[in-house]
């Protein structure tokens, strides 16, 4: 027989070679690439305890300065309409004001006038001399020139009071926001004071969440906190500002359990970087608080 113990192996095919690399090695790699992967995008998770929370809504009521009609006009905006701040959002009827403060106008020039010319004349018969005519001439027309100048006072303060009611005859917003309630249409008569319409403002000013009684971790001021919005793909660092001092209600739709009152400390975390999360008003958002003596 032939000694079969110094024949050559037979070379395993490549195409073999490669099969079972694919069925036995490459499982392998993308399994732990996958494991890899999911560490990295879920390491903010581990070991975080997560809460919600809500972008403060700032809402801002627009009222009227005076009493007055409103005029009708193209600029005056509709429900949801977005403004600008400054922006002219609605005029007063000023026409009859403008023609008070004209006639006040007349008036102040006309008593100015007369006090010119009584102060003349008091001066002059100042300098005329001590006898007892002249002096009683001097008496009454200090009297004059004192109730002169009351009279001008009224009429100045009433003229400049005029003066500032036409200047806010215009409304104008006072931030950057969207109408979200209109209370007084066109060619309504208002009262000072009244509300006019609502403007919500387009960015929020903080964060508010509520951490049960018994969570695994307390914020604290100046604690890190991570911020995710809710499809969680993008997310930013953020601190806490503050933390209540006493348990309050949690709103209705930061609740587990609709139907269920829960109670919880209120947290105030600053709004993060907009150019990585932006956020707006109203929205819920996902947290990650960070105690960093652990």
């Amino acid at each position: 027989m032939a000694d079969t113990t110094k024949l050559e192996p037979i070379p395993t095919p490549m195409k073999l070679q490669m099969r079972r690399v694919r069925y036995q090695v490459l499982p392998v790699v993308i399994f732990a690439i996958s494991l890899a992967l999911t560490a990295y995008l879920w390491k903010d998770y581990a070991g975080s305890p997560h809460g919600t929370g809500e972008v403060n809504a700032t809402t801002v009521h627009v009222s009227a300065a005076h009493d007055g009609k409103l005029t009708a006009g193209e600029g005056y905006p509709r429900l949801y309409d977005h403004v600008d701040a400054g922006q002219l959002i609605a005029r007063f009827e000023a026409g009859a004001l403008i023609e008070q403060q004209s006639a006040a106008g007349e008036e102040l020039s006309k008593k100015q006038e007369e006090l010119s010319t009584v102060q003349q004349q008091l001066e002059n018969a100042t300098k005329a001399g001590e006898k007892t005519t002249d002096k009683a001439k001097v008496d009454a027309l200090k009297a004059q020139v004192a109730a002169l100048k009351t009279v001008l006072e009224e009429v100045r303060s009433r003229f400049n009071r005029l003066t500032k009611q036409i200047e806010a005859a215009n409304i104008t917003a006072p931030v950057s926001g969207t109408v979200t309630a209109i209370l007084r249409q066109p060619n309504e008569f208002v009262k000072q004071g009244q509300e006019v319409m609502t403007i919500s403002q387009d960015a929020g000013n903080y964060i508010v969440s509520y951490v049960r009684p018994g969570a695994a971790i307390m914020p604290k001021k100046n604690m890190r906190v991570t911020v995710r919005g809710q499809d969680g793909r993008k997310s930013a660092e953020s601190i806490v500002q503050e933390v209540g001092t006493r348990v309050e209600p949690i709103p209705e739709h930061q609740l587990v359990n609709a139907r269920r009152q829960e109670w919880g400390i209120p947290v105030r975390i600053a709004m993060p970087d907009t150019s990585k999360l932006a956020l707006r008003p109203g929205e819920l958002v996902v947290l990650n608080f960070w105690d960093e003596a652990k």
